[in-house]
């Protein structure tokens, strides 16, 4: 199944989100498949048992606010990806965003949920906001977090060397092959452990850090780990080792080759498992300035 055979959208008609419409038109047009855009109406309910026309007046308004929200999105969508009004569907949800997104999401059998990095309603506010934090962390599929970013039609995926995080790695590949984008697969190598600071430093002691040559051994031993996993996985990267921890190795490591992607894994010994809870996934989505794509491993 390719990534952009369902592709979702969730937009708050902010312009942090176009670019979340841009890059989902692209996805699923590449694909040949479905596009669906999603908008969430705040919904505003009273319990009013003596006064039954204030909830038929609420009703009414709420009614009026998902047609608005309609035509606003499906001008939207025509303006900035040029299909036509069947060309697309629009979603007009309302309650809870995060909820609701992943509800249709679902109901869509989605392959992608795209969100922008920032926005007016909280869809957008990744990793900032317990919407989009509850989208990434149990969207069933992929969610990609867009970012303006000039296309270098280079792609860098990160992965801990477990096999949890192959998934990730096997992703970026099919998304560089789709995009004819070069890939470059990024494995930090941690030689300052965090037991190691814990068990001298508090003491007066120096953190313990390996002799070059070990680094160096382990450096070797890292590379072909990477590069066993991409023939494994037949795909064409390059390969990186850097020392440091891995969300700034990643991240440093975009902004040094240029890249307009980024991808990483949910799951992984490092942690990435735990998205939106301090985990290397939330920093990197945090800190890169290009788009992130979230793959799962199941």
């Amino acid at each position: 199944m390719a990534l952009g055979d369902v592709v979702l959208v969730a937009t708050d008609l902010s312009d942090s989100a176009d670019e979340a419409i841009r890059l989902g038109h692209e996805y699923a047009q590449r694909a040949g498949g479905k596009f669906v855009v999603c908008h969430v109406v705040h919904e505003v309910l009273r319990s009013a048992p003596l006064f039954p026309q204030a909830i038929q007046a609420d009703m009414e308004a709420l009614i009026h606010a998902e047609s608005r929200a309609a035509a606003a999105v499906e001008d939207r969508v025509r303006d900035l990806t040029g299909r036509p009004s069947s060309g697309f569907e629009v979603r007009i949800e309302s309650g809870g965003a995060d909820a609701a997104i992943l509800r249709v999401a679902e109901d869509v059998s989605a392959t992608l949920v795209v969100t922008g990095s920032r926005g007016l309603t909280g869809i957008a506010r990744l990793l900032l906001g317990n919407v989009a934090e509850r989208i990434v962390r149990y969207a069933h599929c992929p969610v990609l977090v867009a970012r303006p970013h000039a296309r270098s039609k280079k792609i860098l995926a990160a992965t801990d060397l477990s096999e949890l995080s192959q998934p990730g790695v096997a992703l970026a590949g099919q998304v560089a092959a789709e995009q004819g984008a070069a890939l470059t697969v990024v494995h930090a190598l941690d030689v300052l452990p965090a037991p190691a600071l814990g068990f001298t430093v508090p003491f007066g002691g120096a953190p313990i850090i390996p002799p070059p040559e070990l680094i160096e051994q382990m450096r070797v031993g890292a590379d072909g780990v990477v590069g066993g996993m991409i023939d494994r996985l037949g795909i064409k990267a390059d390969r990186r080792v850097s020392e440091g921890d891995a969300a700034t190795v990643v991240i440093r490591t975009a902004e040094e080759l240029n890249v307009e992607l980024v991808v990483v894994s949910t799951h992984g010994r490092t942690g990435l498992a735990r998205v939106a809870l301090g985990s290397v996934a939330e920093k990197v989505v945090r800190g890169v300035q290009c788009s992130v794509l979230v793959a799962r491993s199941h």
